[in-house]
Formats: structure tokens, sequence, C-alpha cells
């Protein structure tokens, strides 16, 4: 079982299952080339701006998972398609980490 505990996602091994359930969080730092470091440092002052989405299955379609916007406001919205690691019923942490580059991210695994 795993805990309640958000994990940046570059702390997470490539080679990690992320599977259907998931919650991701990605923040909205600093823009202009800030390094990813002072970002992390300074995400505490950016707390309240992130917007938060489920991985989710996609009706009739096996070969992907979807991430579904949780934010008020946004809820429902597709932020992105990312295909699954076939044939398993998971995407590799290494293909969530291509699509959220440059964009400092937390996940929580459910």
């Amino acid at each position: 079982m795993r805990s309640n505990i958000w994990i940046p996602i570059d702390h997470i091994q490539d080679q990690e299952p992320i599977w259907a359930g998931t919650r991701i969080r990605m923040f909205e730092l600093s823009p202009n080339g800030v390094e990813q470091n002072e970002q992390k440092q300074n995400k505490a002052e950016h707390s309240e701006q992130y917007m938060e989405y489920l991985l989710s299955y996609i009706h009739g379609n096996s070969d992907e998972l979807q991430l579904t916007c949780l934010t008020q406001g946004e809820a429902g919205n597709i932020g992105a398609v990312i295909s699954k690691d076939l044939p398993n019923h998971y995407t590799l942490a290494q293909m969530l980490k291509a699509m959220l580059a440059g964009t400092y991210s937390e996940v929580l695994f459910e």
C-alpha cells in the first residue's frame, strides 16, 4: 500500500509503472528558463497555482490512458493522452516525464 505523499516526478524511476487512478499536479512556476532547482525551492510560494489531473482509462481505446483535469473550473477537460506500455494496462514513468517535460509536477499514487 502506498501513502498519500506527493512525489516530484523526477524522483520516480523511468521504469516505474504508472496506473490509472494516479493523480498528477502540474505547477505553474516562473517562466523565462528558471533553473529547475530554483523552481523547486520556489514551489512553496506557488503552492496554490497548480492543475490537478487524474490518469484514467479511455472508453473504447485500450492502447492509451488520458489525463483528466480535476481542478475546479477546468474539471473534465482532457489534458493529454499517454500511450500504455502494451500489452500492460499501465504507462511507464518515462512516458509521463516526457509529456510533462519543462513543468514541475508531482505524483500521488492511490
